[in-house]
């Protein structure tokens, strides 16, 4: 993680987008929404890149 990046949840297993909410949901069931838009994400580092908007 770099210095201007923010762990927002860990364990993520589903990431479901609709215009600029994206809902995450964790490997035991917890959900959060966020307001964003995905940068990127890297499966084998297992990390999504949000910019806020």
């Amino acid at each position: 993680m770099t210095d201007n990046e923010e762990l927002v949840m860990e364990g993520v297993v589903r990431l479901a987008v609709s215009g600029e909410k994206i809902l995450l949901e964790d490997i035991i069931g917890r959900s959060l929404k966020i307001t964003g838009r995905i940068k990127e994400i890297n499966i084998t580092v297992q990390k999504a890149l949000i910019d806020p908007v």
